[in-house]
């Protein structure tokens, strides 16, 4: 499914480290015989507690409520001049609309819109980087509006390292992966992955369904990344969903080179996919808050 907006690659970024009351989310039980959709992985729950707890904070950006416009705000509080779709479809919220104690960002998807490669901008990207590291964590906040029409699905942000790939581009060990979520029909939720070791022509969806989103609450997202030693077949991912875990994939291949880094957050969300089917019937908002990032101390 196309995703990568053209004006936006992350080795256009500005060298800023700055990166990054939830209420239950229904989480559904699934077989590990899911893991057969894995190719050289497993899928499992994690056994170990969330990563937020087990590493220290590195970051917790947040836009910068003195600026002139959403999309300074943006660049300022994440620390990047790479974006798209910060201009006219992002919304800055006092940390009163949150109800978080901090601002937060509303994002608009306009009628008709899906993949920026397939019509006009809805939703918005951004990378912001974080210092390298072989293993991290990224937490934030998702708010999708009450009744909100989830089509058949749309993107959300994740970890990424080196240019990112997504958008059909190969991840070829060498120029990074990308590690993004999905809302699925139905609000079910699933890491969409770019990594080496998948046939798949777009992203690999893994564990759809194991949770799904609510409309009208905040939902947190907890996610941890190691990366594969470069010879070997042992990476693993793991999501903890209102601190609940939910999934663990293991005998990924991130990459083929010590070059390969997790180097921050893909700030990505739109609907699609691309084509009539994944547009959005209808002027609709999601809400970012509360961006952490946690990773081992250097």
């Amino acid at each position: 499914m196309p995703g990568q907006h053209p004006k936006t690659s992350p080795s256009r970024h500005t060298t800023a480290a700055a990166l990054l009351a939830a209420t239950t989310v229904t989480a559904m039980t699934a077989p590990l015989a899911l893991a057969e959709d894995v190719e050289n992985g497993d899928l499992g729950i994690p056994q170990v507690t969330p990563c937020s707890e087990r590493y220290p904070l590195i970051a917790s950006p947040v836009p910068a409520l003195d600026s002139d416009t959403p999309q300074d705000a943006v660049r300022q509080g994440f620390g990047t001049q790479s974006d798209w779709g910060t201009e006219d479809n992002v919304e800055i919220l006092s940390s009163d609309a949150t109800g978080l104690g901090e601002p937060g960002m509303r994002v608009l998807y306009p009628e008709g819109t899906s993949s920026p490669s397939d019509t006009e901008e809805g939703g918005a990207g951004f990378y912001s980087k974080a210092p390298p590291s072989d293993r991290a964590c990224l937490q934030y906040k998702v708010r999708f509006e009450p009744g909100f029409d989830f089509v058949k699905g749309g993107k959300l942000p994740g970890l990424y390292g080196g240019e990112a790939p997504s958008g059909g581009t190969e991840a070829d060990g060498e120029n990074g992966f990308s590690m993004r979520f999905m809302w699925r029909e139905g609000g079910q939720g699933e890491l969409y992955e770019y990594v080496v070791n998948t046939d798949e022509d777009y992203g690999a969806s893994i564990g759809r369904g194991l949770w799904h989103f609510p409309t009208g609450q905040w939902v947190t997202i907890e996610q941890e990344i190691i990366l594969n030693t470069p010879d070997q077949e042992d990476g693993v991912a793991r999501v903890w969903i209102d601190g609940r875990p939910i999934l663990e994939q293991q005998g990924i291949v991130y990459r083929t080179t010590e070059n390969v880094a997790i180097d921050g957050l893909m700030f990505s969300t739109f609907f699609g996919g691309d084509g009539e089917d994944w547009r959005t019937p209808r002027d609709q908002t999601i809400d970012f808050a509360a961006f952490r990032f946690y990773a081992p101390a250097q």
